[in-house]
């Protein structure tokens, strides 16, 4: 490009002000030839208003606005500003200057005016793009209007800055070495951000040239606006960070035809698999299928992706090193600006972790946690089907219940160590002696099921019951001691004994009971002469019945503890009666009697009365946020006017709602869980407290607790029996974590040593009650506990 003649007068001087070139734009301006100029020097050339009688070195003149006169050839005196710089940005090539003169005041051109002349003056302002003309010195001898919108700044003002100053700090030494790297090797590009006079900052792609205007050498170049392209890469980069970090497998893959080729996978997809990018790039995902499992999922992906569409599932698929892992996976077309998908991608988490601890809860709900056998729920499962087999199939099955003789002996003498590890040794003797298709179940503390099919006759299954018998009767050594345990077994036939669970499980509970009553260590069989047993049953009914009229029932009232502050926050109302002849009765011995007469319903009464005016009695002394739990059983549940009956005890004994706590068991509740819901929904409306008792002991699924609106859980007694060490301390803090993470607060119950309070405490457990603390207190004891503040320390 021919770019003469140069619209800025520059010329070049050496160190001691010797004119050494001169160009055109200088002869136009003042009016002398190039040979005229040399040899002259620069004061002879300008006298500068700053010369004070003594003239300034050239070198002394470098990024100083210095101004003064242009001695003219005719004689004039044209006022000008003079800019000197090094004619190299290498510092290591000193020796000569370059000498801009700009004419100044009104007589001043400007840049429109500097270019006017030029042949392509219209190309150059018509540019897309900014253009610049930088000489030797780093500074600007021509430019465009886009140049000057990009720095904010006027013409009269670039040609003074050196052009490494229009950008950061931290890049100008980049600059200055592209611009080098034009002069030396005749082109270089870079991107860079210019910096504007206020603050505007604009991206270019810049693309340099060396040309000589004249005898002067200098580069050209282009700048084109990349801002909105380097927006682009910034949001591409962090969604392609996102995509890097995403702790997610994700996997893009490109579509060719009926194939959907891997073209990408993320760091979580390496570590997932184990595969890395390099080692599957262009194979088909479907390479990681387990073949024959999970078809169906398989099948609906296929015609998902087939049909360009987005789709979601579960399947199983396989890591490098052959391991099976559960994958919830999300794949999502991407379209192109024609509308065509063109790649997919593949989202996965991997949630094998989640599907193991289902599992573990599932087991959890349906084993004993201490000896691994079925519980109740899943042996009533397997029981139905049993019977509806037998029935089906004209057989003959069994349900044999056994029930440890004095195993409280044991607990309370022993130890519930030892207690434990009978129960552990029975349960292992009873799977050795029963098939893979019976079911051994533990249904309570030293309670026994067992479902036994295929029976040839009630001879069989005698003869197979007292090998049982005799098994469990068999001594067990623990700790040194040998233990001789004994077990009371009731058995039903079915279908002649019951075709319903009910029928058969309430025969064979008859049935244990007779046993017992036999003098333990034997084993009856469901009969017509269980009348004597139902008798007996119709006598503690009738003795029941009075008893409540007679004022022979008392509460108790264990306290519950703050175990933050120590403070006694509460207590539970426990039943006993004060039998006239065989003294004080646990509730274990006439609650199921209560239960199956339906004096259960007036009992439970008169124990919430009694709670409501221990209550009052309590706010009287100050207490008014103490609270009182109440254990409440399916038949008062069931009762029509329940919620209305403890409504009225409330207001007759003017006591906050909020005071009053009901315990349900989470068997109870799973028994009937829609009419249960119902029913706590009105007593929760009422202002009630409301807490499941003995939790993990039953089987609710985490959907179903969080329907009901409970305040708390309360951790059954038997998860801190076993000690703090086995797997009773990973299902407590199991306990506790769900408990907090549904934001309930968890009680535990049965309490007995430091070490199980040490545990609760540093698992975050909210409250205790036990004997470690205190036993049941009749209500004066308790008031007086109150009164005096007695707190737990330790």
């Amino acid at each position: 490009m021919n770019l003469s003649p140069l619209p800025l007068a520059v010329f070049v001087a050496d160190v001691h002000g010797t004119i050494m070139s001169w160009n055109r734009a200088c002869e136009k301006l003042a009016g002398y030839s190039a040979v005229e100029m040399h040899g002259r020097t620069l004061d002879q050339l300008i006298e500068f208003d700053d010369a004070g009688g003594h003239a300034l070195s050239v070198q002394a003149r470098v990024d100083i606005d210095s101004v003064g006169n242009l001695v003219c050839a005719d004689g004039r005196r044209l006022p000008v500003r003079v800019t000197v710089a090094p004619q190299s940005l290498d510092p290591e090539q000193p020796g000569s200057y370059s000498i801009i003169v700009v004419p100044r005041g009104a007589t001043a051109p400007s840049r429109y005016s500097l270019i006017q002349d030029l042949p392509v003056n219209d190309i150059i302002e018509g540019l897309p793009c900014v253009f610049y003309v930088i000489d030797q010195s780093g500074r600007l001898l021509l430019w465009n209007h886009q140049l000057e919108q990009a720095l904010e700044m006027e013409s009269e003002e670039l040609p003074t800055v050196e052009v490494k100053y229009f950008f950061e700090p931290a890049c100008r030494a980049e600059i200055v070495q592209k611009i080098l790297d034009a002069f030396d090797a005749g082109s270089s590009w870079h991107e860079a951000e210019l910096i504007g006079k206020h603050g505007k900052r604009t991206s270019f792609l810049f693309q340099c040239c060396r040309t000589s205007l004249g005898s002067l050498p200098c580069v050209f170049g282009t700048g084109l606006d990349i801002t909105a392209r380097k927006r682009a890469e910034h949001v591409l980069k962090v969604r392609e960070r996102a995509i890097y970090a995403s702790v997610n497998a994700i996997c893009i893959t490109c579509c060719e035809g009926s194939e959907n080729r891997i073209e990408y996978v993320n760091p979580a997809f390496e570590r997932v698999t184990g595969y890395t990018l390099g080692e599957i790039k262009g194979r088909d995902p479907r390479f990681m299928r387990i073949e024959g499992c999970d078809v169906d999922e398989h099948r609906r992906i296929h015609e998902a992706l087939q049909r360009r569409e987005s789709v979601h599932a579960v399947l199983r698929n396989a890591r490098k090193n052959g391991q099976l892992f559960w994958n919830e996976l999300r794949i999502d077309p991407v379209r192109n600006a024609d509308g065509e998908v063109t790649h997919f991608v593949a989202v996965i988490n991997d949630i094998t972790e989640a599907r193991h601890y289902e599992r573990r809860l599932h087991h959890l709900a349906h084993h004993d946690p201490l000896t691994g056998l079925a519980n109740r729920t899943l042996l009533q499962e397997r029981l139905k089907l049993a019977i509806q087999f037998a029935a089906r199939n004209r057989m003959v099955g069994a349900l044999a219940f056994l029930d440890l003789d004095n195993f409280k002996y044991i607990n309370d003498n022993l130890g519930h160590d030892i207690g434990d590890a009978v129960l552990i040794e029975t349960a292992g003797r009873l799977r050795a002696n029963m098939r893979e298709e019976d079911t051994v179940a533990r249904v309570g503390g030293d309670e026994f099921v067992l479902v036994i099919n295929d029976q040839g006759g009630a001879e069989q299954v005698a003869d197979l019951v007292e090998r049982i018998r005799r098994s469990v009767g068999s001594p067990v050594l623990v700790g040194g001691k040998e233990i001789v345990p004994s077990t009371s077994i009731g058995v039903a036939l079915f279908p002649r004994d019951g075709s319903t669970v009910d029928k058969v499980m309430r025969a064979a509970d008859a049935a244990m009971y007779h046993a017992k009553s036999l003098g333990k260590n034997n084993c009856q069989f469901y009969s017509a002469e269980l009348n004597r047993l139902v008798h007996q049953h119709l006598l503690l009914e009738a003795s029941l019945g009075r008893a409540i009229g007679n004022h022979e029932m008392v509460l108790g009232y264990q306290p519950k503890v703050d175990l933050r502050s120590g403070r006694m926050v509460g207590a539970e109302a426990l039943l006993r009666w004060n039998h006239p002849e065989r003294g004080l009765i646990g509730p274990d011995s006439f609650i199921p009697v209560a239960e199956q007469t339906g004096l259960i319903v007036p009992l439970g009464e008169w124990v919430i009365e009694e709670a409501c005016g221990a209550l009052r009695a309590i706010g009287d002394l100050g207490e008014h946020d103490f609270v009182i739990s109440v254990n409440l059983s399916l038949r008062q549940l069931r009762h029509r006017q329940f919620v209305e009956r403890v409504m009225e005890s409330l207001e007759r004994h003017q006591v906050s709602p909020s005071c009053l706590e009901l315990e349900v068991t989470e068997s109870l509740l799973m028994d009937r869980p829609d009419e249960a819901k119902e029913v706590l929904a009105r007593l929760k409306a009422l202002g009630v407290r409301l807490s499941i008792d003995d939790f993990g002991t039953g089987y609710s699924s985490l959907s179903q607790l969080q329907a009901f609106p409970v305040d708390h859980i309360k951790i059954d007694r038997s998860f801190l029996g076993g000690g703090i060490d086995d797997g009773h301390g990973v299902i407590t803090r199991a306990i506790i974590a769900l408990g907090h993470s549904l934001q309930l607060k968890v009680i535990a119950e049965g309490v007995e040593t430091r070490e199980q309070l040490a545990f609760l405490r540093d698992h975050d457990c909210d409250q205790m009650q036990g004997f470690y603390f205190s036993p049941a207190l009749s209500q004066a004891a308790l008031a007086d506990m109150l009164s005096r503040g007695v707190r737990l320390h330790a």
